[in-house]
């Protein structure tokens, strides 16, 4: 069982020995002391190595309270077993108000011992779970993952921080792949609602007739289908944020709907006759012009300027190639760990070919790509001829890259009864290398060989210089 220590404090020898023996049993990481001062001495030196100190109550120099006291003064995740030869109810609620999470009485029952220690250590492991949960998904939506030092993006993190702790309808514009979801979710993690949920809905992603029922939820009998009733998103999402994506999606009649609850606050479920209150901060998001789309009729100009009391417009990453470096090593880092290949990096003439490449998918296309890359790279550095062919003839920096001619469309080789197994490697990697037009990082994952290989047999045989 993986895990931290489990200290024994415990100066009789055979207590101690047979606790020791029980715990190593069940595969625990146990270390065992006699002595309670060289015990504390240790717990102080490794206190985040440690989850839990099982200790005596009674022992020459420090007896347990002491111990307890100690122990429970450092600034650690440390539990106590309080073990006890007398049994008395004062020391045993002594030690809980000190800190201890448990007590045993001696003479000690082994199974009892381990069903304790296997308690409290497997809550522990919960609640660090759900602790690296939490900080993953704060990371995640807090601005550290959020990449860009650009000043277009200074400017809109400080404009994030004035309006989070604000309850003022936000629109969010933006070219698609911009990152307008994790804007979004930045103002929530930021406001006095991040304890409560924040639901993103993609309007363009609903038909208008079901979109209704999800937003405003409906009563049972409503219309053909609904069986029971349906708590709609803005309901879900009360004391919360409710994420508006696609926003010119939606319909001129549910338009009308959602000004009514941004002013008034209140709605009815379809088919309903009862006002339902809410405290939905509503959030919207467009790649769209609304106000070309106003013009047009196809969108209401009082939502339209009830929703832009805060607009923040997300620049496209052409216009912010400063950042480009900044999020591509964070994508290497990032797709290198999860596909393991946590020292994958990049060459700088790779880099420069996608720094003048114009993006117009955004920070998404970026993402998506350094990920193929990540994938298909059988080589600790990315290289410019990995890139794919569409990526380096639209980019402005022009690069020397080799791409070999397909010459044969054979997928055979004519072997000859005699011949040297070095021609006969020689034509197998150089048919391959054709097969692919000259991409070295598909012919090395198609003949199984690293790509720092494949580079040396090329050089060996003058196709490389």
């Amino acid at each position: 069982m993986e895990g931290k220590q489990i200290v024994i404090v415990e100066d009789e020898a055979t207590s101690r020995l047979a606790m020791e023996k029980a715990l190593k049993k069940k595969n625990y990481n146990v270390i065992s002391f006699e002595d309670s001062l060289k015990a504390l001495d240790y717990i102080k030196t490794n206190p985040t190595f440690i989850d839990l100190v099982i200790t005596d109550f009674r022992m020459p120099g420090m007896n347990g309270m002491e111990l307890i006291k100690e122990v429970t003064s450092l600034e650690s995740d440390i539990s106590i077993i309080l073990v006890t030869a007398f049994g008395s109810i004062e020391s045993a609620v002594e030690a809980m108000k000190l800190g201890a999470e448990d007590y045993l009485a001696k003479p000690i029952d082994m199974f009892e011992l381990r069903k304790r220690v296997e308690k409290i250590i497997n809550n522990k492991k919960l609640k660090r779970e759900v602790d690296n949960l939490k900080q993953r998904i704060d990371k995640f939506y807090s601005f550290s993952n959020i990449i860009g030092k650009s000043p277009q993006m200074k400017n809109l993190f400080e404009k994030v921080l004035m309006v989070a702790p604000t309850d003022t309808t936000v629109l969010i514009t933006g070219e698609s792949g911009t990152g307008k979801e994790l804007i979004a979710n930045a103002i929530h993690q930021n406001s006095l609602r991040k304890n409560n949920i924040f639901l993103p809905i993609n309007c363009a992603a609903i038909p208008a007739e079901i979109l209704e029922s999800e937003l405003f939820g409906h009563e049972k009998g409503a219309f053909t289908g609904a069986v029971n009733q349906k708590v709609g998103k803005f309901e879900l999402a009360s004391n919360g944020t409710l994420f508006l994506d696609e926003i010119g999606e939606m319909s001129l009649d549910l338009q009308a709907k959602l000004l009514r609850i941004i002013e008034q606050k209140e709605f009815m479920r379809v088919g309903g006759n009862k006002l339902i209150k809410v405290k939905t901060r509503i959030i919207a998001a467009t790649n769209q012009n609304l106000e070309e789309l106003v013009k047009s009729g196809k969108f209401r100009e009082d939502l339209y300027f009830r929703l832009k009391v805060v607009h923040l417009k997300i620049p496209p990453l052409r216009e912010r190639k400063g950042d480009i470096p900044l999020l591509v090593n964070h994508f290497l880092k990032k797709f290198g760990e999860l596909h393991g290949k946590p020292e994958i990096s990049i060459s700088p003439e790779a880099l420069k070919v996608l720094e003048h490449y114009r993006w117009p998918g955004n920070v998404r296309e970026l993402q998506n790509l350094v990920e193929s890359l990540v994938i298909f790279s059988n080589d600790d550095i990315i290289t410019a001829e990995n890139i794919p062919d569409e990526i380096i003839s639209q980019s402005d920096f022009k690069t020397e890259i080799k791409k070999p001619h397909i010459i044969e469309n054979s997928d055979n080789i004519l072997i000859k009864l005699g011949e040297p197994l070095e021609e006969i490697e020689k034509k197998v990697i150089l048919k391959t290398l054709r097969m692919f037009n000259g991409n070295k990082t598909h012919t090395a994952k198609a003949l199984k060989i690293g790509l720092r290989t494949l580079h040396r047999k090329l050089k060996e045989y003058g196709e490389e210089q």
